[in-house]
């Protein structure tokens, strides 16, 4: 795993310690986090029945639960950067040989060329910085299958300053309303100013076209947090 980036040394010792924490606190500081999931699912294909699944960013296994749910005969690889998440996602499941566990900075991970049919992730890509994530989606092309998959959901940027000055300010407001105590919020605003890049949708979908990704579309958005999907082929 590589210890050289200062982001990632950021958002893994961010994550390992809030892991106790992580689940209740995710639900309770991400807007519409629910059915952000919801959306990721609900927008495949109704006859899309993949064998191999990599999800990038398993955190404690909320989207995880959801894809054994759909898929429980699906193999998966759940990755994550945080020993500590990978962890309680591990004794989430207990007993359940079709997972596999692998922890790793996205930009080290292992390629299997053509080996998976989808690829997914929930708010973990804007952790790396915009030229590696235009790097990491044509990664994701290689490991994917011809007529493959690559959903995910994350925070993205506005297309101006003064749209992503207001998505921040909702989302602040988002927050009171849900009584995050101050102490709470400022820890992940110090951990955004730290280790997150939020680059807008219409770059994404550039970098994602570039890659050699087509059907590229974003079914459902709030604020931030989007739901991307593109097609391999």
């Amino acid at each position: 795993m590589n210890d050289s980036a200062p982001e990632s040394r950021s958002s893994q010792q961010f994550f390992d310690n809030l892991s106790p924490r992580y689940t209740r606190m995710i639900r309770r500081v991400v807007p519409r986090y629910e059915e952000m999931l919801w959306a990721l699912l609900y927008y495949l294909p109704e006859d899309f029945a993949p064998k191999r699944i990599l999800e990038l960013g398993c955190g404690t296994g909320n989207l995880s639960a959801l894809l054994i749910r759909k898929y429980p005969q699906a193999e998966l690889t759940l990755v994550d950067i945080s020993r500590e998440q990978l962890n309680a996602c591990r004794e989430r499941f207990p007993g359940n040989d079709r997972l596999h566990f692998l922890q790793s900075d996205f930009r080290e991970l292992p390629t299997r060329a053509g080996h998976y049919d989808l690829v997914v992730s929930s708010i973990a890509i804007h952790h790396l910085p915009d030229p590696d994530k235009a790097e990491l989606f044509k990664h994701i092309y290689q490991q994917l299958k011809h007529g493959g998959l690559c959903a995910y959901s994350d925070q993205f940027g506005g297309s101006t300053p003064d749209l992503y000055a207001k998505h921040m300010q909702r989302w602040e407001e988002w927050a009171r309303q849900q009584e995050v105590p101050q102490e709470e919020w400022d820890t992940w605003m110090e951990h955004q100013r730290e280790s997150d890049f939020h680059a807008p949708l219409p770059e994404q979908m550039r970098w994602l076209q570039e890659a050699g990704f087509t059907s590229i579309d974003s079914p459902w958005r709030y604020l931030l947090w989007t739901v991307i999907q593109a097609r391999k082929g």
